[in-house]
């Protein structure tokens, strides 16, 4: 199942797609997440919301990595699974 079912140039196209926006368009060597491609399509202007903004997406960022530690933690403790 799973990653076994899907055809080898279907693989091929999402791994092409994967690298071509993390090498080309979004970096991961740009640590301070400001990738220019604004906010639904405008530019943020204010340097002061602008930082709010990334400061706040960074924050539910780590959110979510805890919320999937603590599901992870959690399945390990019962042995039951969420699905």
């Amino acid at each position: 199942g799973g990653l076994t079912e899907i055809p080898a140039a279907g693989l091929a196209q999402i791994l092409a797609l994967f690298a071509l926006i993390e090498l080309a368009w979004m970096p991961a060597s740009q640590y301070d997440g400001d990738y220019g491609v604004g906010w639904f399509g405008e530019d943020i202007v204010d340097e002061e919301i602008k930082a709010r903004k990334l400061n706040v997406e960074l924050n539910n960022g780590r959110a979510a990595m805890l919320a999937v530690f603590g599901n992870m933690v959690g399945e390990a403790a019962t042995g039951q699974t969420l699905a």
